[in-house]
């Protein structure tokens, strides 16, 4: 057989997206199966290809590699000059024959539906839903051979342009076929969405219909009737009727006319509970077909459905695997949320930590391998057990909102509605699985209470974190040792993923202590009522802290840079590492620098994922941060901004004290009650240094396995197995370890890049479900009150400053960081923040953390943060009631100009008890009360 250039969507070669594109591929696969199908043909890409041979076209599609996708003149221009380029072509003598030929079969007289359908459309991961033209009603053979040619042109729409370049696919790589149909002139039509694309639920079919052709409703220009469905039965969930006020219809001799529709049809349902439960069956058969939810374009014609198009459902978020091995409902947890990073990680950091989770969990109780779970590049917990046990529930979720209150309450209010498992009434089965569940969590519960307590009674807080460090010190270098000493690439990659599975046991063990601040912490509430604000206060200026100690490392190397004029100025100007040592006075610059990357370069923006380069490997994010001082600071500010955070938190110690005195009465009491608030201060400062010791242990270890996996990469690149080192991290572990092994892999790399592009541009959700519904994902106003999760009190004014990538990406002092979420990696950004605002996070993750001990006010779970604030917009951030407001906005472009500009310092009478306000930023800055104040003004 030749090359085939038009073919039946009945034939077998049709179901090829290589001839026929995606969307012709996937209607010629409904029609295999006996799906209602309009009957057609696809004119194959072996004719686009003759068509744009043409040199010029060539040339044109050449050129588009060059664009910047956010150049939207330049975009605009090129695709409009390659259309035409394209559209000066002539089919061939040979191709117009066949198709007329095919146009005699079908009906030469008829009209006809003619879509283009590109080779990279309609895929799992990219659809190019409406990036391509569909032209109606076309008459003639004449006319149907030039609507081709159009067609073809539509794969160079501006959309289309930037939807290739943002994916990743080359326009070169693309085909473009195109499908012709007989025209159908149906009574209503609409979209079928096999799971809701809302929330994401795989077991609730969304409907839109409307009267006449599908246009008026992807126009946007009518308000469909919207059905929500239940997918194994079809019965209707919700039914509601849109504003119908207009259709639109094929004409006689060709085109298409808007009609108005009258009063009493558009209050009118489109489709009876019969003609759904027909859709939603039809649907279903769609699903089964391709194995992934589909949106569908259906019309019904006298009293029959007939499908236009089916493609994947790309926007839904991947359901998490592996699926429960029950029929019960499960709820899965971010990990990546709680851990503060919900970027996506590439496919060889995701088993590593899968594996590594699951070796916890089973060694801690909590669970085994099936409570693990991967869906998007994130990994998700299984927490059913927990949420589902009406006795547990309450304290896990209590424990939960301290890290993640979002989370905590979309749980809650998942099953308070919905009481997914109703089967827990029975006694039987709730005393099982308490007794299952406690029986595992127990020996873990008491190691915990049992080092709290012992901390609380015996502890020498005063040393804990000193002694702690020490000791993480040395088990991560003997750990390092153990792992470099081996002799083959493939023994220490083996032996790095042993160390770091074997490290967590201990490193958490003895990290219990930390605990006892919880206890310490309730305490002090329960003996001095209304001083949260002093309690709060006790967190600031923590000796020992290893976050603390290298943000004041960083902003010592920012005073040297300072006192080094020719250093300071390469460093303003974004000069390199190199180029800052070759300055006069860079030399001891430089020396300070690799002083600090001697102590700290394990360390590293994301460092949880271990793709991600370390500050040793990348200095760039250090320098940024020293330029970041270096613009309106000051030398020593740092220092002397740590012992006011130290006196401030001796001030509420001694506050505490006296509260408690006061209300025991004078005399034995009073002095024994003053006692105990001491110690518990002492208890609660010294063993709250712990919080991120673990952490920093982990880190040492994550570069070390980092140092071997990009080894790895190197080994197999020098033996052609991979082309480029990076291309290790889009692997799975058990291939890197055959690789390694000498075993051969086949590995589709393209294809696992471009998926994992496509999830690290999904959103996310922090709670889904085993049926795929996110749960609590909020939906965002119109306006510019933002609301989220309060963790650090008071009220700052100031210049936001967005955040995507600190590798390249600094503030300067007094500005107010926004950014989706904040690791321990991303700390230094705080030596100039005057707030902080994040997308992901809790009370108790990295960025609350590190802003209560700064005494910076932060906005937490604060949803499309970085989408709703943009830089240089002047906000007010509300750390003590959780909102965020945009008070007004300077041009993005105009904002570096403002770099070196401190607005005067606002100072306001902080409220009694709540210590005072910082004064050593740009920002204006109050407690909550002024700012009730100030509003009421």
């Amino acid at each position: 057989m030749g090359v085939p250039t038009v073919v039946p969507l009945a034939e077998p070669l049709a179901t090829d997206p290589k001839w026929t594109g995606g969307k012709g591929a996937n209607l010629a696969r409904l029609v295999a199966v006996d799906l209602p199908v309009p009957a057609g043909f696809c004119v194959t890409t072996a004719v686009y290809c003759e068509v744009v041979a043409d040199p010029t076209v060539q040339a044109r599609i050449a050129a588009l590699a060059d664009l910047d996708p956010a150049d939207t003149e330049g975009i605009k221009e090129a695709g409009r000059r390659t259309r035409e380029a394209i559209r000066a072509q002539r089919l061939p003598a040979a191709i117009r024959q066949e198709i007329t030929a095919e146009l005699g079969i079908l009906g030469i007289d008829d009209a006809y539906a003619i879509r283009s359908s590109a080779t990279a459309e309609d895929l799992p991961h990219a659809s190019f839903a409406g990036q391509h033209d569909t032209i109606l009603n076309v008459v003639g053979p004449n006319a149907v051979c030039g609507t081709v040619v159009e067609c073809m042109a539509s794969a160079f729409t501006d959309r289309a342009i930037v939807y290739r370049q943002r994916n990743g696919i080359p326009h070169e790589a693309v085909g473009c076929a195109v499908v012709v149909q007989r025209m159908v002139y149906p009574e209503a039509s609409g979209i079928l969405f096999t799971a809701d694309p809302v929330s994401g639920n795989r077991t609730r079919v969304t409907i839109d219909a409307g009267y006449g052709l599908g246009e008026s409703q992807v126009g946007g220009r009518v308000t469909a009737d919207t059905v929500h469905a239940d997918a194994s039965t079809g019965e209707v969930l919700e039914y509601t009727v849109g504003e119908k006020r207009e259709a639109v219809h094929a004409t006689p001799g060709g085109g298409t006319e808007t009609t108005q529709v009258s009063a009493k049809k558009r209050r009118q349902r489109v489709l009876t509970d019969a003609e759904v439960r027909g859709l939603v069956d039809i649907g279903n058969q769609a699903h089964d077909l391709f194995g992934a939810p589909m949106d569908v374009e259906w019309c019904r014609d006298d009293d029959r459905f007939l499908l236009l198009q089916a493609r994947p459902i790309t926007t839904l978020f991947p359901v998490p695997e592996p699926a429960p091995e029950d029929d019960a409902l499960h709820v899965y947890y971010s990990w990546n949320h709680k851990e503060a990073m919900s970027a996506a990680m590439p496919p060889l950091v995701v088993d590593v930590w899968r594996d590594l989770l699951t070796e916890s969990m089973r060694r801690f109780g909590l669970g085994g391998e099936r409570e693990v779970a991967t869906a998007g590049g994130r990994l998700y917990q299984d927490v059913t057990p927990f949420v589902r046990n009406p006795r547990l529930r309450g304290r896990y979720l209590a424990a939960m909102a301290s890290v993640d209150e979002p989370a905590a309450v979309a749980i809650d209010a998942f099953v308070s509605e919905r009481d997914p498992w109703p089967d827990e009434a029975g006694l039987v089965r709730t005393v099982g699985r308490n007794l299952g569940t406690a029986t595992r969590v127990a020996p873990l519960l008491s190691r915990i209470t049992g080092s709290a307590l012992g901390a609380l009674v015996l502890g020498r807080p005063d040393a804990a974190a000193a002694r702690q460090r020490e000791w993480y010190d040395e088990f991560a270098a003997d750990a390092v040792t153990r792992i470099r000493r081996e002799q083959t690439v493939e023994e220490r990659v083996k032996t790095a993923l042993d160390e770091l599975t074997g490290s967590v046991f201990g490193v958490m063990g003895r990290f219990f202590p930390f605990y006892a601040t919880f206890v310490a912490g309730a305490a002090l509430r329960r003996l001095c009522p209304g001083h949260e604000a002093d309690i709060d206060a006790l967190g600031r200026g923590l000796a020992g802290d290893v976050v603390t100690d290298m943000t004041l490392a960083l902003g010592d190397l920012a005073d040297l840079a300072r006192s080094l004029p020719a250093v300071a100025r390469a460093i303003e100007a974004g000069q390199d590492r190199e180029t800052v040592a070759r300055t006069e006075g860079g030399a001891a610059f430089d020396a300070a620098l690799q002083s600090f990357l001697d102590e700290y370069g394990f360390r590293g923006p994301t460092e949880i994922d271990l793709s991600r380069p370390r500050w040793r490997e990348d200095p760039s994010q250090v320098l940024q941060t020293v330029r970041g001082a270096l613009l309106g600071g000051e030398t020593g500010l740092h220092r002397a901004h740590f012992a006011d955070l130290v006196e401030e938190a001796e001030a509420a110690a001694t506050r505490l004290e006296v509260a408690a005195a006061e209300q025991a009465g004078r005399g034995p009491r009073g002095q024994a009650r003053a006692a105990a608030v001491r110690r518990l201060v002492a208890v609660y400062r010294g063993y709250l240094a712990l919080r991120e010791h673990p952490k920093y242990g982990i880190a040492r270890l994550l570069a070390a396995v980092r140092e071997q996996l990009v080894a790895a990469g190197e080994t197999l690149e020098a033996a052609d197995v991979l082309v480029d080192t990076g291309d290790v991290w889009y692997l799975h572990l058990d291939e890197l370890q055959a690789a390694l092994a000498g075993e051969p892999i086949a590995p589709d790399l393209r294809r696992r890049k471009a998926l994992f592009a496509h999830h690290a541009a999904m959103h996310a959700p922090r709670v889904v479900t085993s049926e795929g519904e996110a749960l609590g994902e909020p939906r965002i106003a119109e306006d510019d009150a933002l609301e989220g999760t309060p963790v650090s009190r008071g009220v700052v004014e100031g210049f936001a400053r967005v955040v995507r990538d600190p590798t390249t990406e600094t503030l300067a002092r007094g500005e107010i960081l926004v950014t989706e979420f904040c690791d321990p990696g991303m700390t230094p950004l705080f030596l100039n923040a005057a707030g902080l605002v994040t997308e992901v996070g809790g009370r108790m993750t990295h960025g609350s953390l590190v802003a209560r001990e700064y005494g910076i006010p932060a906005v937490v779970s604060v949803p499309a943060a970085t989408a709703r604030i943009q830089t240089g917009q002047r906000i007010r951030v509300d750390g003590t009631h959780g909102t965020v407001e945009v008070l007004d906005r300077i041009p993005t472009e105009e904002f570096p100009k403002l770099e070196r500009v401190r607005p005067a310092f606002e100072s306001e009478t902080p409220e009694s008890g709540s210590g005072p306000a910082a004064s050593d930023t740009a920002a204006s800055r109050t407690d909550g009360s002024a700012s009730e104040r100030r509003r009421e003004d």
